[in-house]
């Protein structure tokens, strides 16, 4: 895109937001100009969210949301005690009947004002009249902690009351009968217990398990807020406190919370894999769409370079994650068809609050500073910031510092003095620079374990080179300076801005948008290939000293990948909501543009020992910097998705909820890809391989539309019980990265449906939650591409189309036998497999010509890299000021190609930690990751091996693979105010 188009569309952005914005204003000036009646006071509707708010503050939010003046003694209704509720579109006599009268306040109307008074306290009261009947009690936590905010009613009756500051809680004026009183509180189940009322107050005590699923916490990913057991469609949602349990090493590898993900996060801190569902992939991160915030961080769809990993990371500004599997994914973001996970961040609150936490890699060298802090400006301004900073040697280090850098980020919300909405700016700021660990080599023996060689042990040492400067002039005369120190170095930074409103006649009004620059260096080594050395060779160091190689020693061929990335990304999506009887609406669209400008992207050859510390090699010259350079490409263009789409969800009972969603996505994708050669004519030969210099440029341009749609129904069966089914219809779309290939043929380019169905159960009720689905998900036309080793060419490409189906089950199960106790089983089982993939040698002239016109079919066969079964048992123990998390998790065997012709084993990996409160402020935590310091593959023989016959590799022969990551010891101090 030009930067006159680039400039235009930030200013035709800025101006819809702007229009918004004055829109709103006007509203808010008509609701302050509008005069209120007394005559129908009580039936004006009112909103109320309030999270531990004094009972003045609520009373004034009221004032005004209606206009209407109260009168009251502060110290007769008691109005600084503290209340938790959640309130919307009630009628203000409803509200007034069903939470002020149960504390005790009752109302009266005096012209066009209120009057509140103390029931317990009117003039004339009998003083001989019968003892009273109620309940009284106490609530507290499965830890023994005392509730404040819970929320106590009788069922059947209008009888309610919410527990003080010291989880107390009365019932007066209560019928003698039996009753099932039920109490509730976010976070916590709620519990239902039958209560006998006679003669006199009944005293009870009651408590309440923690909501580990949070089937009864709010979501608002997905579409409207609801309760997650009224939600169709399979949740996870991740909270601050587990992620705190949990101790990620980054941020790929808190996803292996989430069931129907195979995530594999053996890069360190460099880019992950993350396959969803059974579907095929190189690696990256091609179905799963990754949120900040309710917008993407990239587009959906791209492997390793880009990452998403690199463009977010998991810190203490992060409140919790939610992550959608399957179901409507589609419908929330372009291009999704598997899973969207949508990072929330702290928004501020009523009070100051905030966490400072220092963490320390005993085994590596790790230190870490985290900062998050939040709170209120004034009543009406809100605001929170943070970030972290750390230094890392990595837990398999190299001979320089790979892992350093860190984010800040922060958002301000100005709410209405109306409470009908907020206007919210935020930004961040990224700097990282981390490493990407690749495979190594390893002793084949057929196990499929990584047995050392030469003396190299890839599960704990690294082949990253100390060697790792060198500069290059290219043939047009510009030098570069190149540093494999540099690793993945990313610089990020956003600014955006929410509005949101809730009209007069009901409508609310939502529009986020946000503009986003990006630019990431990646200067990485890739091994492609080992051999003995030969015996005959001289071999040097760049500082031109003698390499001292003998028999029995490999000299390893890698690749320098030395990229620079660019990118600019412009977003907006406006939505607009209303309850219309039954129905909540949702109307939506959005502008999507992804700007591209990658280059140069440089590519070179060079020689490396095998070994701790290895050195790079120069053969048969000290001279030089034993770099070659092998090719130069750019990506260079520009991504515009216009995006409609809508939704409804019917409350067709109390129990039964249907909802429905549509999408449709309008990409344009304009560009210049690059060629190296030309024919007698002159013309562009897109045939020629690729050079150090380009030829030329063929501009193109790409448009397609598609379409998703999504059906759900819910069944609550009760409070404790809920049933989901839902079918989807999504799609998989190619990226300006497929089009920019030198060889592309869009005629070659086939629709890739994908189609989703699914059952599940829900159930929270005392010590036992669960969360369990049964899904089918299935995929038409994928791109792949097959890595053919040859005599003559090295490896080669065959291109193909491949479709697949997966069955599966997925579960989420806590149980709490004793209140210390908590067990929780997390996992997927899944059978994956290709329905048709068949890969012709005729794509490729290279391998026609050595292995003639032959047909591979691998109809049938297993997806690679994806297990049966990928299974976490965690157990956590809370004994005072103790906590104590001990997990294990397994991951079943898988092949590492669709040949079926490797197999690497299942393993178990374990993680615990101990965690103790010096005081209720003040906390330190030992864990550790990989306890029993498992050695296993995650890939293996990565190139090729489709085509190799295992039997007749020798045993003891070097092959590629990568490793999980060996043990390590970590420790934090925190402070939390």
């Amino acid at each position: 895109m030009k930067k006159k188009q680039l400039v235009a569309l930030m200013l035709l952005a800025m101006k819809v937001t702007a229009v918004q914005i004055t829109f709103a204003i006007l509203i808010v000036y008509s609701v302050y100009a509008s005069p209120t009646s007394a005559q129908d006071m009580l039936d004006k509707t009112i909103s109320i969210h309030a999270d531990k708010k004094e009972l003045k503050s609520i009373i004034a939010d009221i004032q005004v949301q209606t206009g209407i003046r109260f009168i009251f003694s502060a110290k007769a209704i008691q109005s600084d005690r503290t209340l938790s509720l959640v309130v919307k579109d009630r009628k203000l006599g409803t509200f007034l009947q069903q939470v002020f009268l149960p504390l005790h306040i009752g109302y009266k109307v005096v012209g066009d004002q209120l009057l509140l008074y103390n029931t317990e306290n009117v003039q004339g009261k009998d003083e001989l009249a019968p003892r009273e009947t109620g309940i009284s009690g106490v609530v507290k936590s499965n830890k023994g902690e005392l509730l404040p905010g819970v929320t106590i009613q009788l069922k059947g009756t209008n009888s309610s009351a919410l527990t003080d500051g010291e989880g107390h809680f009365e019932l007066k004026r209560v019928p003698a009968g039996t009753y099932t009183l039920v109490a509730s509180s976010i976070g916590y189940i709620s519990k239902e217990q039958s209560v006998i009322v006679a003669d006199a107050t009944v005293s009870i005590n009651l408590v309440l398990t923690e909501d580990v699923l949070q089937l009864q916490g709010v979501v608002v990913t997905g579409g409207n807020p609801k309760k997650k057991i009224e939600s169709s469609v399979a949740i996870t949602t991740v909270s601050n406190r587990d992620i705190e349990t949990r101790a990620p090493l980054n941020s790929t590898d808190l996803l292996k919370a989430i069931p129907g993900l195979t995530v594999e996060s053996t890069g360190g801190d460099g880019p992950g894999n993350v396959f969803v569902r059974g579907f095929p992939q190189q690696g990256g991160y091609i179905f799963l769409g990754i949120m900040e915030d309710g917008l993407p961080v990239i587009p959906t769809g791209f492997n390793s370079i880009p990452s998403a990993d690199q463009y977010y990371k998991t810190d203490l500004t992060i409140k919790g994650i939610e992550a959608i599997r399957g179901g409507n994914a589609a419908i929330l973001l372009n291009n999704t068809p598997g899973a969207v996970v949508n990072n929330l961040s702290y928004t501020g609150g009523d009070k100051t609050y905030g966490k400072v936490k220092l963490t320390s890699g005993l085994s590596q060298d790790l230190y870490r500073l985290d900062l998050n802090i939040g709170g209120k400006v004034s009543n009406n301004i809100k605001y929170n910031i943070g970030g972290h900073y750390r230094t890392d040697k990595g837990i398999v280090p190299p001979t320089y510092t790979p892992n350093q850098g860190g984010q800040i980020k922060g958002n301000m919300t100005f709410d209405f003095k109306n409470k009908k909405g907020f206007i919210r700016v935020y930004g961040k700021y990224l700097n990282d620079k981390v490493q990407w660990m690749l495979p190594g080599y390893y002793a084949y023996d057929g196990s499929g374990k990584p047995k050392s060689i030469a003396g190299f042990d890839v599960f704990n040492q690294s082949l990253a080179t100390s060697d790792t400067k060198w500069n290059y002039t290219d043939p047009s005369g510009r030098t570069f300076n190149y540093d494999m120190a540099d690793g993945i170095h990313t610089r990020l930074g956003y600014g955006g801005l929410q509005f949101n409103y809730v009209t007069s006649n009901g409508w609310q009004i939502n529009n986020n948008f946000r503009y986003q620059e990006a630019k990431t260096d990646y200067t990485v080594g890739i091994p492609i290939g080992a051999a003995l050395y030969n015996g005959t060779t001289s071999y040097y160091y760049p500082d031109g000293s003698p390499a001292a190689m003998k028999s029995g020693d490999y000299v390893v061929t890698a690749l320098a990948i030395a990229q620079k990335n660019s990118d600019k990304q412009i977003i907006d999506y406006l939505d607009f909501k209303k309850k219309i009887n039954k129905h909540q609406l949702t109307l939506g669209a959005g502008i999507y543009q992804y700007n591209v400008n990658n280059g140069p992207n440089n590519t070179f050859l060079f020689s490396q020992e095998l070994k701790k510390q290895p050195r790079r090699l120069l053969a048969g010259s000290p001279t030089g910097n034993g770099m070659t350079a092998l090719s130069t490409a750019t990506v260079i263009g520009d991504t515009r998705t216009l995006s409609a789409y809508l939704s409804d969800e019917i409350t067709l009972d109390d129990q039964w909820r249907l909802d429905v969603g549509l999408r449709l996505d309008n990409d344009h994708i304009e560009g210049k890809r690059p060629y190296y050669g030309v024919d007698a004519a002159g013309n562009p030969d897109v045939t020629a391989a690729a050079t150090t210099t380009i030829a030329g440029y063929i501009p193109y341009t790409e448009t397609n539309t598609n379409w998703a749609a999504s059906l759900g129904l819910n069944y609550k069966i009760s409070n404790a019980l809920a049933m989901f089914a839902r079918a989807t219809k999504a799609y998989n779309a190619p990226n300006v990265n497929d089009y920019n290939a030198t060889q592309f043929n869009p005629a070659s380019i086939k629709k890739r449906p994908v189609y989703l169905g699914e059952l599940g159960v829900k159930y929270a009720e005392g010590p036992l939650s669960l969360f369990a689905s049964a899904s089918y998900s299935a995929i038409k036309n994928v791109s792949l591409t097959i890595a053919v080793p040859t005599t003559t060419a090295g490896l080669q490409n065959l291109l193909s189309f491949g479709s697949t189906r997966t069955w599966s089950a997925e579960y989420e199960i806590s149980y709490r036998p004793v209140k210390q106790l908590g067990i929780r089983l997390t996992g997927t089982l899944q059978n994956s497999k290709y329905t048709d993939y068949k890969a012709s040698t005729n794509t490729n002239s290279t391998v026609l010509a050595e292995m003639g016109d032959t047909t591979y079919s691998f109809t049938g066969n297993r997806t690679e890299r994806v297990p049966v079964l990928n299974t976490e048992l965690s157990v956590t123990y809370d004994l005072k000021r103790f906590n104590i998390n001990l997990s294990a998790n397994y991951i079943g065997a898988r092949y590492t190609s669709p040949s079926e012709s490797y197999q690497l084993p299942a393993y178990v990996v374990m993680r615990g930690g101990i965690g103790y409160d010096i005081t209720k402020k003040i906390g330190i935590r030992v864990w550790a990751d990989n306890l029993l310091n498992t050695r296993t593959l995650t890939e293996g023989d990565v190139r090729g091996d489709q085509f190799r016959d295992f039997s007749t590799v020798t045993k003891g022969s070097a092959m590629a693979g990568r490793t999980i990551l060996p043990r390590s010891f970590w420790a934090s101090l925190s402070y939390e105010f």
